[in-house]
């Protein structure tokens, strides 16, 4: 299988409104989303850019990028239902596409059931698990302990830089290595499938 391309998606909420946002997105649009764009996982910082959204996708070439977005953009269940309640919220966007570097089993997992569309949830309970991830953009130093992911950003800002995802313990914080230009922590969304 020839290499994927991964699109790490940042969006910035209006202050206060990323629970809310992820709250109508694990109801209304995770689970038509994910019928077209191949979810890996899906985050809400805790340190760093706070009321921020970070997502990773997988595609296996810009051709299914182009057609899997074409597609949710022709679901009126996604333009007529969720974005025009959900959209308005988000200040900023911004996007990454990137090569895997090094993975591990849990990306391994998840790329594999990349095309599997996850189930609406209820409104009820929190919208965050208790799992902590992080995520550092920049440094060159060998991939953490609880490594998910180390990526080279290929187009988007900064290309070169290397972007790792990491699980935490929730016990201890990881400290900086290699580094980064810039480092946060992370809670999975209720929905994501790295978890």
């Amino acid at each position: 299988m020839a290499e994927l391309i991964y699109e790490f998606r940042s969006y910035r909420l209006l202050p206060g409104k990323a629970t809310h946002y992820l709250g109508l997105l694990r109801q209304h649009g995770a689970a038509v989303v994910s019928r077209h764009l191949p979810m890996l996982g899906f985050w809400m910082t805790e340190t760093g850019r706070l009321n921020t959204l970070h997502h990773l996708w997988a595609y296996a070439d810009m051709g299914e990028r182009a057609a899997c977005r074409a597609a949710l953009m022709a679901d009126t269940r996604w333009t007529e239902g969720f974005v025009p309640e959900a959209f308005p919220l988000i200040q900023a966007q911004e996007s990454r596409l990137m090569q895997l570097e090094t993975g591990s089993a849990l990306l391994s997992d998840a790329t594999a059931r990349r095309k599997e569309p996850v189930s609406a949830e209820p409104d009820d309970g929190p919208v965050v698990t208790e799992a902590l991830h992080g995520v550092s953009f920049g440094g060159n130093a060998a991939q953490p302990e609880g490594s998910i992911g180390s990526f080279v950003t290929i187009s988007g800002e900064a290309p070169g830089t290397r972007v790792s995802l990491f699980s935490c313990d929730g016990t201890t914080l990881p400290a900086p290595s290699g580094a980064p230009s810039r480092q946060e922590l992370m809670r999975p969304a209720s929905f994501s499938p790295l978890r």
